[in-house]
């Protein structure tokens, strides 16, 4: 027969072992979903968010150099230190051909005003040219002067209003080297591009401007931590949220407040002092302004590394 006979005490064991089997069955499924729970939980948007940042004006740091072209120019006289406050548009600088330049609009100048003298003058002369060819040419009707004689009066009018034309051509050109002249002399003046404080110098009198520029400074009324988030934590990152920013040597943590998101991934500068850590993470730049009594205690820490948390 095709059918095996089992007997009482083998159907007891064959029931047991299905029980057993189903009873792992169902443990290993529940275990699935309690990891899945898990796993959610690691990621739940609720925690917060650790990075490494730096302190930066808000302003940024900027680098101030010169207008001369890609040749350079040479230094001739500074008009402040590290550490002084300056106002926009203050002069910080002068370049060595300053005087040149300044001389150069002086010699426009004055050509400039010789012109304008002759102006007047041939302008006298064309008033009395004209009179005369006016009277001459009505004289004419009367017979009482020639003809040649009239257009002889009528041609020294023409000559008058020629070289009016011409002086007023060469002081639109005067005008227009003046512009140019100016244009020389601003560039050997370096001027402050916003008011703040002197941070630090980089070329001194006498010495040629490098890549580096003149010097850098910054408006240290207002700092801001720039985080570096890894990627996979971005967003968890808002507009608003509020931080702690602490620094070594430091008592206690300052508050901050995440006011921009960057919009570009790249890699991290900064790195921890673990020797284990990633050195080549992705991340994404976040600007956290500093509460105000942060300003004050780290006006001379600008570009130090900083620990940031981000809470939920």
């Amino acid at each position: 027969m095709g059918f095996r006979h089992f007997t009482y005490f083998q159907l007891i064991v064959f029931i047991s072992l299905n029980s057993v089997s189903l009873a792992g069955v169902a443990k290993i499924e529940h275990n699935s979903e309690l990891d899945q729970n898990s796993l959610k939980a690691a990621v739940n948007p609720a925690m917060g968010v650790g990075a490494l940042g730096r302190i930066e004006p808000r302003t940024r740091v900027i680098r101030v150099s010169h207008n001369a072209g890609a040749e350079g120019a040479n230094l001739e006289k500074l008009l402040f230190r590290e550490g002084d406050q300056v106002k926009n548009q203050d002069v910080l600088a002068l370049l060595a051909d300053h005087n040149k330049r300044k001389a150069d609009i002086e010699v426009v100048k004055a050509n400039m005003q010789v012109l304008e003298s002759k102006l007047a003058v041939e302008k006298i002369i064309l008033a009395y040219n004209e009179k005369e060819y006016l009277r001459y040419k009505t004289l004419i009707k009367t017979a009482a002067a020639s003809i040649s004689l009239a257009d002889q009066k009528h041609l020294i009018f023409q000559q008058s209003q020629a070289t009016i034309a011409q002086l007023r051509a060469e002081i639109a050109s005067a005008r227009a080297d003046r512009r140019v002249a100016e244009e020389n002399l601003a560039k050997t003046v370096i001027k402050a591009p916003i008011a703040g404080t002197i941070l630090k110098i980089h070329t001194w009198p006498g010495e040629r401007i490098t890549d580096k520029g003149l010097l850098e400074m910054a408006d240290l009324s207002q700092l801001d931590v720039v985080a570096e988030i890894y990627e996979a934590d971005f967003p968890r990152v808002h507009i608003g949220q509020t931080a702690e920013i602490r620094i070594i040597g430091f008592p206690a943590p300052y508050a901050a407040e995440v006011r921009e998101l960057g919009f570009q991934v790249r890699k991290n500068d900064l790195n921890d002092t673990d020797p284990l850590a990633d050195k080549d993470n992705r991340i994404i730049e976040v600007r956290l302004t500093l509460e105000k009594q942060a300003v004050s205690d780290l006006q001379h820490q600008i570009y130090r590394q900083v620990q940031v948390r981000i809470l939920p």
